[in-house]
């Protein structure tokens, strides 16, 4: 039988068990909490630091490059006039090019598909980004075309009487066109079109004037089986006295169509629905979007300007005041860069300034890289690839 020594020295050691049980908790606890506190305020100094100045890592001389474009592309830039085109990595190195001759050359891309055509013309050229792409011709003068992630593109050609948009697969050897959709003349004249990432949609705005005020009708089609049991149309929509003057898609179900008042969001491309509108009373003077965003500068005043960023639902992200005239805007992730001839500034989706400053020598394009605080500044004949400081 145990004595009540033996059991009195149990408790004792029980107690200085728990005791040091609990000593370690109360230190854990505070270790924890103070990593917490470390980890928020280096997260929150990380999202809201800002730049002054930047240092520029590398810089590449570009022959002609004054009569060049540029245009962002992947991690990278492309750059292209009427004798081919160059894609070009973060450190200014070359990933694939092309060569043709177009006499007014226009690009669009999607992931790492391009496609370069000869508005006014005839010829095409595809790049699903390796390798030296494919080139042909079409029957009809090019108005505009998209291309979707794997290549496919759809051309809006102008005919003599009328306008006809065309899906081809110039990689396909069998078989290049994959659709054809007449317009017709109660649609009105195509104005603006776009082609869904994974080439199954594509939304059309016409310009209709059948009754006397100009308006818009946009149309949704889709070239899946669900199209393919109404000749590819699923959907309509008309905008009385509204010009949309732009279609984009944001991804493969959400398209966004731009007008003079402000834009909508239309969902579900087998079924359209509209999914939300913003529209202003101030003066759109320019508009950008991206995966996750749309945004609108709105004119205030001569030397102010309002941004305004809404996120896929059309629910507002950002408003800011900025000051000054710019030339140019896009939106990368979360960040959206904007830059004039002399002038780049950088705004978080949170609404902090980045960066701001005034250039020596004329800007050309201001472009997002794939590193972290390094962008390409294209002066003259010159790609510069800049980190902030």
């Amino acid at each position: 039988m145990e004595s009540l020594i033996g059991r009195s020295f149990d408790i004792i050691a029980l107690k200085e068990q728990r005791k040091r049980k609990i000593i370690f908790v109360i230190t854990a606890a505070a270790c924890i909490a103070v990593c917490a506190a470390i980890f928020y305020l280096g997260f929150h100094w990380f999202i809201n630091r800002q730049y002054s100045s930047y240092k520029v890592e590398k810089s590449v001389y570009v022959k002609s490059g004054d009569s060049m474009s540029y245009m962002s592309y992947q991690e990278g830039i492309l750059r292209y006039d009427r004798d081919g085109v160059t894609a070009v990595d973060q450190k200014g190195n070359s990933i694939w090019s092309g060569s043709y001759d177009m006499a007014n050359p226009s690009v669009d891309t999607c992931e790492k598909s391009a496609v370069i055509a000869d508005i006014g013309g005839k010829s095409l050229y595809v790049n699903k980004g390796t390798g030296t792409g494919t080139e042909f011709t079409v029957d009809y003068p090019i108005v505009q075309v998209r291309v979707s992630k794997q290549g496919v593109i759809a051309v809006l050609m102008e005919e003599v009487s009328s306008n006809t948009i065309a899906l081809y697969n110039p990689f396909d050897k069998s078989g290049t066109l994959l659709a054809e959709i007449p317009t017709n003349v109660e649609d009105g004249y195509p104005v603006s079109l776009d082609l869904s990432p994974d080439g199954s949609s594509v939304v059309v705005s016409y310009l209709c004037v059948t009754t006397g005020i100009a308006q818009s009708r946009v149309t949704f089609y889709n070239f899946t089986e669900v199209g393919k049991n109404a000749n590819c149309l699923v959907g309509a929509h008309n905008y009385d006295g509204l010009i949309i003057s732009e279609v984009r898609f944001m991804d493969d179900a959400t398209v966004c169509l731009f007008g003079e008042k402000g834009f909508y969001l239309w969902e579900n491309m087998r079924q359209p629905e509209e999914a939300g509108q913003k529209e202003f009373s101030d003066e759109i003077q320019s508009a950008f979007i991206s995966e996750e965003y749309v945004g609108v500068i709105l004119k205030n005043d001569d030397d102010n300007a309002r941004m305004k960023v809404y996120d896929i639902h059309a629910k507002e992200k950002l408003s800011t005041t900025i000051s000054g005239t710019y030339t140019k805007v896009q939106i990368r992730g979360d960040e959206i860069l904007l830059n004039s001839n002399e002038h780049c500034m950088i705004y978080r989706i949170n609404g902090v300034k980045k960066f701001d400053k005034k250039i020596k020598n004329r800007i050309s394009y201001f472009f997002p890289s794939k590193k972290q605080n390094r962008y390409f500044l294209i002066q003259n004949s010159k790609i510069k690839v800049i980190k902030l400081k």
